[in-house]
């Protein structure tokens, strides 16, 4: 991500703003990309590509899950490079 000090942008009369360049960079927005707005407990405001929030609530609940059933990260990484070793082999097939 790029390393940038500080960035400001001007709110229009209707609530837009213009994300400066060096930010839409830096999160590798692009066209129609969207941004959530979240605050954290301290009132810092965070600002990421949907997308990755999206990653981020996806892998939260599968960490979690895991958890609850005793399973390791260990086992759990085991477990997917099996899986990607079977998809691999497979697709070699065809």
């Amino acid at each position: 991500m790029g390393v940038f000090k500080q960035q400001s942008a001007r709110v229009t009369s209707k609530g837009q703003i213009t994300i400066p360049k060096t930010v839409r960079q830096a999160l590798k927005l692009e066209v129609g990309d969207r941004i959530i707005f979240m605050e954290e407990e301290d009132g810092k405001m965070i600002i990421k590509k949907g997308a990755l929030v999206a990653f981020d609530e996806f892998a939260n609940s599968i960490s979690k899950e895991a958890k609850e059933k005793g399973i390791t990260e260990n086992e759990m990484m085991e477990e997917l490079n099996k899986v990607r070793k079977d998809l691999w082999d497979e697709q070699g097939k065809k």
